[in-house]
């Protein structure tokens, strides 16, 4: 076992490891860092879904076109501008004018108040932003939505000309900056323009898949914990994959009960090694895909054979009507986070790798041990409900590794629809 090692009683230890290694290697650590940024740069932006169960501190998923940034502090939003500074000062100092391309949902408030808090971020750090989606490409003109507080977000139409995106008025962007998950495919529209485009049009729903991420996070954290004498389970989550699943048809049901039942044993016997009193479980969620849906828990292969008509139509389709045909088996981590009695979650906002937002998701209707980005969520400020001074620190470090392993994923096709 390593060095640093979990007690009898092992709540809150994982918090004590990583908080020890940023007093007494802060200097090794920001090394390790710059070192792994050096080849490939991170994206501008993403958030960090975490589950902190005591033992055990892990992302669960990582959104490379991040809604919620309307939730950040005044304090958060500051940071963001002078992160947002940073970024393309050390990774693109030429660009001056962006182009934001949102999702079509313009009746959703709150995110069109992500919306206008994103462009005042990127506008007060210096930049000239228009904002615009794709659904201006068959109405060609611009138009005008109302945020949850009143703001107006227009969004203007785009074109393009020979291998240059420009705005209907003439405005170019140097940099273009997705906030539409692209579920249903990359836009020919976007296809070998001459301009940056972050996250890539790869990245997009349509073929990331989770599993790659936590590929790509686990070698990364692997790394990270063999430089600095920590056991690499304290911060990563098994998993395995199931391929092709029709829950509706009961297919490949089989497939995800074997794999349930993997991956829960290798999680009694980390349990075992450290003296922990749990039962394990799992989460089955789709491979890819956003908004919380088709996630389920499990206990055992059993309840996956067992599963009712309810769940499994619940199960089947993702955003947009998509059939949920893929899925990941990951280890569930219970939280120990509670915000006035309700569980909660860390949730990290990330410009390029620098934590911006530090918060948490909070659900009155869930358990420690169910998927909290559901019916009944609410966000709260972590500074406000966690006396430990150090804990945006101790979330970001982790959080940041997530940032960059997103960059490290690979996929051979840019384009496919």
């Amino acid at each position: 076992m390593s060095s640093q090692t979990l007690t009898d009683s092992p709540k809150n230890n994982v918090s004590n490891i990583l908080k020890n290694l940023l007093q007494n290697n802060k200097k090794e650590v920001d090394e390790w860092f710059a070192t792994a940024s050096k080849n490939t740069s991170p994206f501008f932006y993403n958030s960090v879904d975490l589950r902190h169960s005591g033992f055990k501190l892990a992302p669960v998923d990582t959104n490379l076109f991040p809604a919620g940034f309307n939730n950040l502090n005044d304090y958060e939003r500051e940071q963001a501008v002078k992160s947002t500074r940073e970024f393309f000062k050390t990774y693109y100092p030429n660009v001056k004018n962006i182009l934001l391309i949102t999702e079509d949902h313009t009746r959703n408030v709150y995110y069109l108040e992500n919306i206008y808090v994103l462009r005042q971020i990127i506008e007060n750090a210096g930049f000239n932003l228009q904002i615009s989606n794709f659904a201006t490409l068959e109405t060609d003109e611009e138009t005008t939505a109302i945020s949850q507080s009143g703001k107006e977000v227009t969004f203007k139409p785009f074109l393009r000309k020979d291998d240059t995106i420009e705005m209907k008025d003439g405005f170019t962007p140097d940099f273009i900056l997705i906030n539409n998950d692209l579920t249903v495919g990359a836009p020919d529209i976007l296809k070998d323009i001459e301009q940056e485009i972050s996250p890539p049009v790869g990245f997009g729903w349509y073929q990331r898949r989770k599993t790659s991420h936590f590929d790509a996070y686990n070698n990364l954290a692997n790394d990270f914990c063999r430089k600095f004498d920590i056991d690499p389970w304290l911060i990563t989550t098994y998993f395995r994959k199931c391929g092709v699943v029709n829950f509706k048809e009961k297919k490949g049901l089989e497939c995800v009960a074997k794999r349930v039942g993997e991956v829960i044993a290798k999680i009694q016997k980390k349990y075992d090694e450290y003296g922990i009193k749990e039962t394990p479980y799992v989460f089955i969620k789709s491979d890819r895909g956003t908004y919380g849906m088709g996630i389920m828990t499990a206990q055992s292969s059993t309840e996956v054979l067992e599963m009712g008509k309810k769940i499994r139509k619940k199960m089947n389709t993702i955003k947009g009507g998509t059939l949920n045909t893929e899925v990941i088996i990951q280890e569930g981590v219970p939280t120990i986070d509670k915000v006035e009695d309700h569980p909660a979650e860390p949730m990290m906002y990330m410009i390029g790798s620098n934590p911006v937002g530090c918060m948490y998701r909070l659900n009155t209707k869930k358990d420690s041990y169910g998927n909290l980005n559901a019916s009944g969520m609410q966000f709260a400020s972590i500074k406000n409900h966690n006396s430990d001074k150090n804990i945006c620190e101790i979330l970001g470090l982790v959080s940041k590794l997530a940032s960059h392993a997103a960059a490290w994923e690979c996929y051979v096709e840019s384009y496919s629809i």
